[in-house]
């Protein structure tokens, strides 16, 4: 039901603004709670076209990844999973999901961001 919900306010939004978001990822090979997420969200997520999920390795880097870091457009982090909710346009991170734990509270926060990043940006 969340997804959902997340849906129609990505298609009402992006009808309207020109972003280009990403979901990212940071996992680790050694993270119950990375593998958790991929079982429980990543075999049934539907959203690729509005929010695509890409998965990072957290010791294995893309270059793109260590160059916005280093330019401080990502923030800091410490363990896995990070859910970096990213905007490719303009490069920098928009918000972020620190921790899973179950798939209605992962969708419930994603959807909080979503709000408040419609409330920041509906007067621009």
């Amino acid at each position: 039901m969340f997804k959902y919900i997340i849906i129609c306010i990505l298609i009402f939004f992006f009808n309207s603004k020109a972003f280009s978001l990403e979901l990212i990822m940071i996992n680790s090979k050694n993270c119950v709670y990375c593998e958790k997420f991929l079982s429980e969200i990543e075999p049934e997520y539907d959203m690729s076209d509005l929010l695509p999920l890409v998965i990072i390795d957290n010791y294995n880097l893309p270059n793109w990844f260590k160059k916005a870091y280093k330019q401080k457009k990502i923030k800091p982090y410490r363990g896995t999973p990070i859910f970096i909710i990213w905007e490719e346009n303009e490069n920098y991170e928009i918000d972020r999901i620190i921790g899973y734990s179950g798939k209605d509270r992962f969708y419930n926060q994603l959807r909080e961001i979503f709000i408040a990043f419609i409330n920041e940006n509906e007067n621009t």
